[in-house]
Formats: C-alpha cells, sequence, structure tokens
C-alpha cells in the first residue's frame, strides 16, 4: 500500500533542497508526487503545512534511535552513539533545514525549537552517561552538565560550520571519531 502522505514529504523534500520553497509550486509538487493536487490538499492545508511537516520529520530521532540510546548499558558506547546519530541526522537535513529556515514563514522559530529540544535530550542523555560513567571510575571527576553541553556544541559547531563555510562534511564514522578524541583526549600530549 502506497504510503501517499509520506510520498508528497519526499517529494517535497527533493524539490525544495533543489529548487527552494519559493520556487516549488504545488502543480510542481504532484508531478513530482506522481499525484493530482487535490490529493495534496487533502493531506495538507497549503505548502507551508508541508514544509513544516518536513521540519518536524527530518528534525526528529525515530523512537528506536532513541530506545537504543537510552537502554544502551555503556556510557562511552552511549555519548558515542549520541553523537553518531546527531551527526547523521545532521547530514541528512542539512540542506532541507537551510531552505527551510530561510524561506519558509515559520521556518526560522520552528527549526530553532527543534535545535533547542535536541539541545536539552542531548544534553541531559549524555550528562547522564557521563555520571554513570564517573560512577565507574571510567571519567574523571569533572562538572557532567558542562561536559555535556561542550559536546552537543561541538556537535552543532561541526554542522553549522559545515554549512555556514560550504565545507564538505566529514562522515559520520570519521567526524564522531574526530569529535570523541578532542572530547575524551583534548589537544594535549600530556594530561595535566
Amino acid at each position: 500500500m502506497i504510503n501517499t502522505r509520506k510520498t508528497i514529504l519526499n517529494a517535497a523534500h527533493r524539490l525544495f533542497v533543489q529548487q527552494g520553497y519559493t520556487a516549488t509550486s504545488m502543480r510542481q509538487l504532484a508531478e513530482e508526487a506522481g499525484i493530482g493536487k487535490s490529493t495534496i490538499y487533502h493531506h495538507f492545508a497549503d505548502k507551508q503545512t508541508i514544509a513544516l511537516a518536513l521540519l518536524d520529520e527530518e528534525l526528529n530521532i525515530d523512537k528506536d534511535t532513541l530506545t537504543a540510546l537510552l537502554t544502551e548499558p555503556d556510557p562511552r558506547r552511549r555519548i558515542e552513539t549520541a553523537v553518531s546519530t546527531s551527526l547523521t541526522l545532521f547530514q541528512e537535513s542539512a540542506g532541507l533545514v537551510q531552505v527551510l529556515r530561510r524561506e519558509v514563514p515559520a521556518g526560522r522559530e520552528r527549526v530553532d525549537a527543534r535545535l533547542h529540544a535536541y539541545w536539552k535530550s542531548h544534553t541531559n542523555l549524555v550528562s547522564a552517561a557521563i555520571v554513570q560513567g564517573q560512577a565507574a571510575s571510567i571519567f574523571r571527576d569533572t562538572d557532567p552538565d558542562k561536559a555535556a553541553q561542550i559536546l552537543v556544541a561541538m556537535i552543532l559547531g561541526q554542522v553549522t560550520s559545515t554549512i555556514a563555510l560550504a565545507h564538505p562534511m566529514l562522515t559520520t564514522k570519521a567526524g564522531t571519531a574526530a569529535l570523541l578524541d578532542i572530547f575524551y583526549h583534548g589537544i594535549s600530549v600530556s594530561s595535566q
């Protein structure tokens, strides 16, 4: 069975990234999706509703991934998974998020709200993993909330600087390895 709503969102994603939100017409969207315009309006009130639904889907870590993060018993592995899933999420959604944040009324607010929710949930998740690692003598005694904020800022910094400077993004594996190496070991030759 075809999921028409998903077909519309996939077509919108492709067109918005390729030519921009403003330049995409509902007629083009219907053609790309292989359906009639009336079918689109059956599922979405207008193009902005489609764009906001896309943002909600793009900036949302799926339940299976979130469950895996919350139930991972190894604190290092939980932090590694948080970093790699975040980089994957942002890498896959970067083009769309840029367009919609810039061109859609209420897009900026929606993106900012989603980033705020991401910040809060991931700093809490990483902080809890650090506390667990400290209790197991895996991590040294440090403020877990500050350390978590620094790691999440590193993730967001890597993604946003890549977008802002139009540099190619590191692969998820390379980006995760680089971030965690600096986070865990710093850049000093010897620890002080």
